[in-house]
């Protein structure tokens, strides 16, 4: 059975100076978009309840990229209201701090949360997964710094946590195959990229496809790209 994977970045008001508006979905269209997934009977299950092969009919996987401050005061409480569980991709360097990867190419900076947050919001079902130690361009860096990237922020993530971090994300999506064996032999059991689309029996756990929502996505748009993503058995 398919599971869409739905992508998002940030839940908040846009920010008017931002290069990349297309990140935010309002709190307002959130509330919307779950509203209209639970009332359909659909259920937010987190990411790595895909290895468990045992998957409830109109189950969906809700991703967050980077943890942002925001998805805690504002995604979080809507999630809990109906429900659903998310997994949330972490920085692990950057944790409290700031999206510096996005501020220093001319972005706005926006907080990332805290980890008194992020454990607040694992006691609330949330689940983590890493996005590197420094949101870090893996093919572009050298192998034996990819490998430090993808390893230690499983490692450090894992012990702030308390947890095994089973879920990798590979930032800006970008990925080889020598990437990829890295994620794999860092203990990884599932790894998300950017790539659109739905994923089958037949999708490699180490490239899932994502369904990419974002401030323009509409709620008919987001509906039947779900519904889609949902049929597609492969």
């Amino acid at each position: 059975m398919a599971v869409p994977i739905l992508m998002y970045h940030k839940v908040a008001p846009v920010d008017p100076r931002s290069t990349l508006k297309g990140h935010y979905v309002s709190p307002r269209l959130f509330e919307k978009q779950m509203s209209a997934l639970a009332s359909r009977g659909f259920t937010a299950i987190p990411l790595n309840s895909l290895l468990t092969g045992d998957i409830a009919p109109r189950s969906f996987v809700i991703t967050f990229d980077d943890g942002y401050e925001n998805f805690h005061r504002y995604a979080l409480p809507i999630l809990v209201r109906h429900g659903f569980q998310a997994t949330v991709f972490l920085v692990a360097n950057a944790i409290g701090g700031t999206n510096r990867w996005d501020s220093e190419a001319g972005d706005v900076e926006e907080r990332l949360m805290t980890l008194e947050q992020i454990r607040d919001a694992g006691k609330q079902g949330t689940q983590f997964g890493s996005h590197t130690l420094d949101h870090a361009d893996l093919p572009a860096i050298g192998e034996a710094e990819a490998w430090r990237q993808i390893s230690e922020s499983r490692e450090v993530l894992g012990g702030l946590l308390g947890t095994d971090i089973e879920a990798f994300c590979y930032p800006y999506g970008r990925k080889n195959p020598a990437v990829r064996e890295m994620v794999v032999r860092a203990g990884y059991r599932l790894a998300c990229s950017t790539e659109k689309g739905a994923n089958n029996r037949e999708t490699d756990p180490f490239a899932l496809r994502r369904i990419n929502i974002r401030r323009d996505t509409s709620l008919p748009v987001f509906l039947y790209k779900l519904w889609r993503d949902a049929r597609n058995d492969g």
